[in-house]
């Protein structure tokens, strides 16, 4: 895959700043919510918890186990396998290198936050599905965030309309955000427990594709260098 052109530097900058400025602020809104997880759960999750659990019936928990499973630590590693396939077969090696870093790193986050933070899964309503191990942050939910968005962003460098590259990632951000609610409908998570999973996953996609993209500008500086050299 030839490699991009380098951005003005300029734009880079601002680009650069911008989203370091929103990952600074994700990261302050997780050590909000973990810390108010950690002091108890609060009401407001224990209603909406409640509020959705009141609201089941049979088709809707039938869309919901379906749409959970798109989270599942085995569908996740199928999808995202394939997919390294495809960028493997299309010689891209950052994108390869890309998705790898955000599926590891997912695998890592999820097992290192839930192993120290130790919060119990929710008692209040009947879990619809079987789960185990520890409830914050929804592994389901950073999974989404981080490997959708991964690959919702590495799609989208091979189209050029934008209107295409804003309906794959609209498309990847409602997945994302059905998978989570559906955990909380299933009852196995509270709200936080998914809102903390998103933010991990968002920050953890983001800081891949910010990296992954400032290599892949500099590998391009590089090689128009040795052509002109």
């Amino acid at each position: 895959m030839p490699a991009n052109p380098p951005s003005h530097p300029d734009g880079r900058v601002g680009r650069v700043a911008g989203w370091g400025g929103a990952i600074a602020l994700a990261v302050g809104i997780f050590a909000a919510v973990t810390h108010q997880v950690m002091a108890g759960r609060s009401a407001a999750d224990r209603e909406i918890l409640l509020w959705m659990a009141g609201r089941r019936t049979p088709s809707i928990t039938t869309v919901m186990v379906v749409v959970t499973t798109l989270g599942s630590p085995r569908l996740v590693t199928i999808i995202t396998l394939v997919f390294l396939a495809v960028l493997i077969a299309l010689r891209d090696r950052w994108g390869v290198i890309q998705l790898t870093a955000a599926g590891l790193g997912t695998w890592l986050l999820d097992r290192a936050t839930k192993n120290l933070l130790e919060q119990a899964r929710p008692t209040e309503v009947v879990h619809l599905v079987q789960v185990s191990g520890y409830s914050y942050p929804s592994g389901h939910a950073l999974a989404a965030a981080a490997l959708y968005l991964t690959l919702a962003i590495v799609a989208a460098k091979y189209l050029r309309a934008r209107m295409a590259k804003a309906l794959v990632l609209a498309g990847a951000f409602a997945l994302i955000t059905l998978i989570g609610v559906s955990r909380v409908y299933l009852g196995v998570h509270y709200p936080t427990d998914v809102i903390g999973g998103w933010i991990i996953g968002f920050v953890w996609a983001s800081l891949c594709w910010l990296i992954t993209q400032r290599f892949e500008e500099r590998a391009g500086i590089v090689e128009e260098r040795a052509k002109s050299g």
